[in-house]
């Protein structure tokens, strides 16, 4: 879709050029670059640890069985902490924790961690903490290096990508000083043939809380309480997925509105079995669009810098058109078949900008790219 074509559409409803200039470089499309060389659902190393953390986790407890395997969970959330001699040497280092406070928290025998297999990634560990303060702290401890911080009511789930995981590291030291009794020169072989590949010693992980998704309650979508409750769940798990398959498939994650509707997507497919606009809209706080339901979880999606006012008006115009043209899109293929189908769509959703779905044509450009898709063998 050309330039000229998205500048003249957006003018119909943003008069401000700056603001149009700031929604042109806002939605330029960042998933345009992909692999077909590795498989998106083989498992990535890490499973193989998680999956013993699981079942050791059934007689210990998540939280017990966590806390021997990485030691952010020993220290407390404090100002300033990720910056000590002590925190550094246990989580860059792998040292021995020296600290005489850690973490507690509120019901660490309500935690959960299983390894969910996504039709989109493969196997992913997640960890379901039903209490919000609970969900809060961990947070804290595996996104913000046990620094407090601020994050919104709507937050509900985050993706971690790339814990330094010491089990596993120690783990290759064992196996290459056994098979290299002669010359264990550890040291060097980490620095040179470990440190380069994050692969065997960073892991990924989702942390997803049990609460209303978006923060949206379920008498406003007029579902049951926990009809809700389990659909909230879902989608919170599925949505984090695709942000994983975008990583994967295309080598990028932002926080962009695009991404978030493509992962939205994902997640009311999957709880709902057809996309639906108007359950996207709520979770954004465009339910009652053109009014905008302050605190609702666009705001939280404006790129590194906040948008200018005229800019963040045109981006609720775009969403809702690119919204409707979504949910024909996925009205028109049916039921989901199969994981390919899903995939396909997934893939049509991203290849096509936001501007470009929000335009008269924007149907059209999905229905096509998706047969395009469909056309070609999934790696």
């Amino acid at each position: 879709m050309g330039l000229h074509q998205k500048r003249l559409f957006l003018q119909s409803f943003v008069s401000n050029e700056e603001a149009i200039n700031e929604l042109i470089e806002y939605a330029e499309n960042k998933f345009v670059k992909h692999s077909e060389e590795v498989s998106i659902t083989q498992d990535e190393p890490y499973i193989e640890a998680w999956q013993r953390y699981a079942n050791e986790a059934q007689e210990h407890g998540v939280f017990e069985t966590l806390q021997q395997y990485f030691n952010q969970l020993k220290f407390p959330i404090d100002t300033g902490i990720s910056k000590t001699e002590s925190y550094r040497n246990a989580t860059l280092r792998g040292q021995s924790v020296m600290s005489e406070s850690r973490l507690q928290l509120r019901h660490p025998d309500w935690l959960q961690l299983k390894i969910f297999e996504s039709p989109l990634i493969g196997k992913v560990p997640v960890i379901v903490v039903p209490d919000q303060e609970d969900f809060y702290k961990l947070v804290c401890v595996f996104g913000h290096k046990n620094e407090p911080t601020e994050i919104p009511q709507s937050m509900g789930a985050i993706f971690i990508n790339g814990i330094y995981n010491w089990d596993r590291i120690h783990q290759l030291k064992r196996s290459w000083m056994q098979q290299n009794p002669m010359n264990p020169n550890w040291v060097r072989h980490f620095k040179n043939e470990v440190l380069p590949n994050p692969p065997l010693f960073r892991d990924k992980l989702m942390i997803l809380s049990a609460k209303d998704y978006s923060n949206v309650e379920a008498r406003k979508l007029q579902i049951s309480e926990s009809e809700w409750k389990e659909a909230s769940l879902r989608i919170r798990r599925e949505h984090e997925c695709a942000h994983l398959f975008t990583l994967k498939y295309y080598g990028c994650m932002n926080n962009n509105m695009h991404d978030e509707l493509v992962a939205d997507y994902a997640g009311i497919v999957s709880a709902k079995g057809q996309f639906d606009a108007n359950w996207f809209l709520h979770f954004l706080g465009l339910e009652d669009y053109p009014k905008y339901r302050k605190g609702g979880r666009l705001e939280n999606y404006q790129g590194a810098e906040k948008m200018s006012e005229a800019a963040f008006d045109g981006l609720q115009t775009i969403i809702k058109r690119a919204a409707d043209s979504v949910e024909k899109f996925d009205r028109s293929l049916g039921k989901i078949e199969d994981s390919k189908d899903l995939m396909n769509r997934i893939k049509s959703l991203c290849e096509v900008d936001l501007i470009s779905m929000a335009l008269p044509s924007g149907f059209d450009m999905l229905y096509n790219e998706y047969h395009k898709n469909q056309a070609i063998t999934v790696t």
